[in-house]
């Protein structure tokens, strides 16, 4: 093997190689926020039902527990947007894998696997771009939701 050759190989499994790298730091962080948000829900719902077995509130606590009413919803709809990335950036991860997988079949295999790698290549970008839309909607979420806790 030559010079060249093992320099081609290394630039074939270090691409999808970074590629997975970079997914999974940002998977982490999802799970991460994943996790905060399931216990910002939990509290915030803990604090609902005390107000609500409460049977004479005042009007701050009606308040209050309205807001709490819609924060609820907002962080279920925030926590589905993360889920959904953070299952598109697993699928983004299984794509690097293959395309990996593809490239070393393609090379040392004689397998005519270049077509499948780009298309797995490809596949996996698209689910990182979907999955970065999800995260700023999320974000844009996590916007109104904090606008909305100010007020109260």
């Amino acid at each position: 093997m030559n010079p060249s050759d093992a320099a081609q190989i290394i630039q074939y499994t270090l691409s999808p190689a970074v590629m997975i790298s970079s997914a999974a730091l940002l998977l982490l962080g999802l799970q991460n926020k994943f996790s905060n948000l399931f216990n910002r829900f939990r509290m915030l719902n803990q604090e609902r039902r005390v107000l609500a077995q409460k049977k004479d509130r005042s009007a701050f606590e009606n308040e209050r527990f309205e807001n709490l009413r819609i924060q609820l919803e907002r962080l279920a709809s925030r926590t589905s947007y993360v889920k959904n990335a953070i299952v598109l950036l697993d699928f983004t991860i299984g794509c690097f894998v293959l395309t990996s997988a593809c490239l070393f079949l393609s090379r040392y295999g004689r397998v005519p696997a270049g077509y499948p790698a780009i298309a797995l290549f490809l596949a996996g970008m698209s689910c990182l771009l979907t999955a970065v839309f999800f995260m700023m909607k999320e974000t844009q979420l996590a916007h109104r939701i904090l606008q909305l806790e100010a007020k109260s």
